[in-house]
């Protein structure tokens, strides 16, 4: 399974979900205040414009038998396939990069339905958020930092932060995860990048989820250079089911450059 390989160990035994690899030990770093920090360039999508005309079906950020598409004004997750014992992941990648020397944030309002609270199935899980990614050649794996809103049928609900060294083939390296009380079916989601520390955090309703990881120090390394550039993008998710109604959402896409 590509997420809850520590959940299950933590918060989640019950469902017996298969063995997975330890994680590796990658340390905390520290992070920024950037409340009181001049906002020098900021973009905004509402999903009331031309999805593709700010993200990208890339072929860096291959899509698996799901799709985020835009409707009423949200962007809402869709999932089919006849095997879903795999992953069914949408990437949708931002028309622009992130700067390595420059602080910043993304966020995103995140919607999943009480629905899915009770239906599809106990192991049946979606979720939707934001990723930000190493840019590669086109059909290479990339490091990426994912985050999402998630919910495991039978009323686990959470947020959480996964640093993957392999995006096609590996389980995370580390994760950062809040459970999410079982009623709340909207939340602010928030990716924040340090430029002093060349550090990123996950920020859930305003409250910063576990700690801020480095992406250019011990195992989670990127080896991008300060004037290189970053990927970001939205993502969701659906395993062990579809997902033709009652969709996750996503909404008030924004981004800030200080």
């Amino acid at each position: 399974m590509r997420v809850l390989f520590y959940l299950a160990i933590a918060l989640f035994s019950m469902y017996f979900l298969p063995a997975c690899k330890k994680q590796q030990n990658v340390p905390a770093a520290q992070t920024c205040d950037l409340s009181t920090s001049p906002i020098t360039q900021e973009y905004q999508y509402d999903f009331e414009s031309e999805f593709l005309e700010n993200f990208e079906n890339s072929s860096r950020w291959i899509s698996q038998n799901a799709v985020i598409g835009m409707e009423e004004g949200k962007g809402v997750l869709t999932a089919d396939a006849e095997n879903t014992s795999n992953a069914l992941e949408a990437w949708h990648l931002y028309k622009v990069q992130m700067p390595m020397n420059r602080s910043w944030e993304i966020s995103a309002e995140v919607t999943i339905p009480l629905y899915w609270n009770s239906n599809g199935g106990k192991k049946a899980q979606v979720g939707i958020g934001l990723f930000v990614g190493k840019p590669v050649e086109s059909g290479e794996s990339s490091q990426v930092y994912e985050c999402n809103f998630a919910c495991i049928n039978g009323k686990q609900r959470f947020v959480q932060a996964q640093l993957i060294q392999n995006r096609l083939g590996q389980d995370p390296i580390d994760v950062q995860f809040q459970q999410i009380d079982d009623n709340v079916e909207t939340l602010n989601l928030k990716i924040r990048y340090c430029a002093s520390y060349s550090s990123i955090s996950l920020l859930a309703a305003g409250n910063q989820v576990g700690d801020s990881k480095p992406l250019n120090k011990a195992v989670s390394d990127w080896n991008i250079t300060e004037s290189g550039m970053l990927d970001i993008g939205i993502m969701g998710f659906a395993e062990k089911t579809t997902i033709n109604e009652n969709s996750p959402t996503i909404d008030e896409f924004k981004v800030a450059i200080y």
